[in-house]
């Protein structure tokens, strides 16, 4: 999946629309995308509403990304996953088009800075990073029960979503945990996330990419928990 983002960014090139750079780049990472872009709007104050398209828009596609993930690795989980994860993007999507009514046009854009995700150090510091968490999450499952996953799930999910949604997954399979808690933890890791690219929209990109991106990626926030709450409470 990262990998066809990254050839899509090379093909579209340049100044082809803040939707798809946002599509792709969350394709490949929606985190590098948004540091990108953050600092891009700093050095273009033009071009701010434009560079939160863009950022909001990686992390919308992070959804749909997580939820092809799912499918892949544990379709059994696919359809309370993806109904949550639906939910959140319901909700994202309907507020970023709410607010985006008077955002500006003019302004181009640039392919965000995106190292191939297919050359090796990337590669291997994915699987180290899937190894590790996965060990951690076993590991405290075993000791403390399903709060360990989520503790792992707060932490990781800062900075990757990715590796604890294939960790929960993979310890769905082996019978650990429940579809329910699998989707705690995926919502757990997304709202950390959310978090960190507000922060780095705020310290990066200035106070005026972070207002822009807060509505929008406030709702992903709100709208997973409101997810989990209808398709896992009994």
């Amino acid at each position: 999946v990262s990998l066809a983002g990254y050839v899509a960014l090379r093909v579209i090139g340049p100044a082809r629309g803040a939707l798809l750079l946002g599509l792709f780049g969350g394709l490949v990472s929606s985190t590098a995308t948004t540091l990108s872009f953050s600092r891009y709007a700093r050095a273009q104050n033009a071009a701010t509403d434009l560079s939160a398209t863009v950022i909001i828009a990686a992390n919308l596609v992070l959804l749909l990304r997580l939820a092809v993930i799912t499918a892949v690795v544990a379709p059994g989980t696919l359809i309370i996953v993806a109904s949550v994860l639906g939910v959140a993007l319901l909700s994202g999507g309907a507020t970023y088009l709410f607010g985006s009514r008077h955002n500006g046009k003019d302004a181009q854009l640039s392919v965000p800075s995106i190292d191939n995700p297919s050359e090796l150090r990337p590669a291997l510091g994915f699987a180290a990073l899937y190894a590790v968490v996965l060990l951690l999450s076993a590991w405290l499952v075993d000791l403390v029960g399903s709060q360990g996953i989520y503790a792992i799930a707060a932490v990781s999910g800062l900075t990757d979503v990715d590796a604890i949604t294939l960790s929960a997954l993979r310890l769905y399979g082996a019978g650990t945990l429940s579809i329910a808690q699998v989707a705690m933890a995926v919502v757990l890791a997304v709202s950390a996330n959310v978090v960190f690219k507000l922060a780095i929209s705020l310290v990066v990109g200035g106070s005026d990419l972070f207002r822009r991106c807060l509505p929008a990626m406030a709702a992903v926030a709100v709208g997973a928990w409101v997810g989990l709450a209808l398709f896992t409470w009994k």
